[in-house]
C-alpha cells in the first residue's frame, strides 16, 4: 500500500467520525415535550387515525396545533404509525363533480342483516360535501318504497313561498329496478328534478356513495344489530357520526356539516391562524425568549 493511500484513508475516516459527532442544527420550531405528550396521548386513545386526521383534530380540538408532517415524525419515533390501506382510485371527471352543495345527489341501496332479516339502507348523499341528506332503513326495495324515501330526501331542501324547490339536485343512481320504476321517475318529474344513472356494471361512477358504504360497513362491524328498531337507532348514531364528527380526508380533513351549511373557508383560515400562533410560541419557547413578542399575523408556511 502506498503512503498517498494509506493517509487519504486515515483523512477520510477523520472526516466522517467528525461529521457523525456533528450535532443536528438546532430549530427553532421544534414541537415542545408538552405538545409531543400530547401527541402521543391522542394516538393512544384514536389507534385507527391516520396522522392527518389526527393533526386536525387535535387543532379543531384546541389539543395541539401541529402539522401533520410534524405528527407523522413523532408517531414514528413512537411507533404509533397507524398503517395505510392502500387501495385503487378511479379519477373522477371534472365535469362528473358537483361544485356546490344540492347540486348532484347520489342514492343506492346497502344490505344489513339485522338477526336472520336483511333490510336495505337507503342513502341519499350529497356530492359536494359528502353528507347524508337523508336516510332510511327499509323492510323492502320495491319502487313505491324507494320512492317514499326520495320524497322524504328532498322534503330536507330549502322550499320558496310558494312552495317550490329553491335548489334542483341531479339524482344520480344505479339501474336498479327501484331506481328505474315510474314510481321513482313520478316523484322526480313531479319536482322537476333531471335523473343521471350510471352505466351498467360501473359502480365505479357512483363511487362516493359506494366508498361511504365500506366506512358504514366498518363502522357497523361491531354492532350487534338483533330487531329492526334497534338496528334503526344504531345507524341513526352512525349517520350523526358520519355527518357531525368524522373528518373526512376529501374535504381537507373537515366534517361533512361544515361543508354542506358551514363556511369551510372561515374554518381552514381558523386553523392556519392557530397553527401560526402555536408555530410563533414554540420558537419563543425554545429559544427562551423572555419578552414576549406578537405573532407573525401575515400568512406563512407551517412545516
Amino acid at each position: 500500500m502506498s503512503r498517498s493511500s494509506y493517509y487519504r484513508w486515515r483523512r477520510e475516516e477523520t472526516w466522517t467520525r467528525q461529521a457523525r459527532a456533528k450535532p443536528p442544527p438546532f430549530q427553532p420550531y421544534a414541537a415542545l415535550a408538552e405538545e409531543r405528550a400530547a401527541v402521543r396521548k391522542q394516538a393512544l386513545k384514536h389507534p385507527g387515525i391516520r396522522h392527518r386526521e389526527l393533526a386536525w383534530k387535535m387543532v379543531d380540538a384546541d389539543v395541539a396545533y401541529l402539522s401533520p408532517s410534524t405528527v407523522y415524525r413523532i408517531l414514528s419515533v413512537e411507533n404509533l404509525v397507524c398503517p395505510w390501506r392502500r387501495r385503487k382510485k378511479r379519477r373522477r371527471e371534472e365535469d362528473e363533480k358537483a361544485g356546490r352543495p344540492d347540486e348532484i345527489w347520489a342514492t343506492d341501496l346497502k344490505y344489513v342483516s339485522v338477526g336472520a332479516h336483511n333490510y336495505y339502507l337507503i342513502e341519499f348523499l350529497d356530492e359536494y360535501s359528502r353528507y347524508i341528506v337523508h336516510h332510511e332503513l327499509l323492510r323492502s326495495m320495491d319502487g313505491h318504497t324507494v320512492s317514499l324515501a326520495a320524497q322524504a330526501a328532498l322534503e330536507t331542501l330549502p322550499r320558496d313561498a310558494e312552495g317550490r324547490l329553491r335548489v334542483k339536485p341531479i339524482i344520480r343512481s344505479d339501474n336498479g329496478s327501484c331506481y328505474i320504476s315510474r314510481e321513482f321517475g313520478g316523484v322526480l318529474d313531479e319536482h322537476g328534478l333531471s335523473h343521471r344513472r350510471i352505466a351498467p356494471h360501473c359502480p365505479e361512477e357512483n363511487g362516493l356513495i359506494e366508498r361511504a358504504h365500506r366506512t358504514f360497513g366498518e363502522a357497523l362491524d361491531g354492532e350487534e344489530l338483533t330487531d329492526f328498531l334497534q338496528a334503526e337507532k344504531a345507524i341513526d348514531k352512525m349517520i350523526r357520526w358520519y355527518n357531525d364528527e368524522r373528518l373526512h380526508s376529501a374535504l381537507g380533513f373537515l366534517r361533512p356539516a361544515d361543508y354542506y351549511r358551514g363556511d369551510p373557508e372561515a374554518l381552514h383560515e381558523a386553523r392556519r391562524r392557530k397553527m401560526a400562533q402555536a408555530r410563533h410560541r414554540r420558537k419563543e419557547a425554545n429559544l427562551r425568549i423572555r419578552q414576549r413578542t406578537l405573532p407573525f399575523d401575515s400568512p406563512e408556511i407551517v412545516a
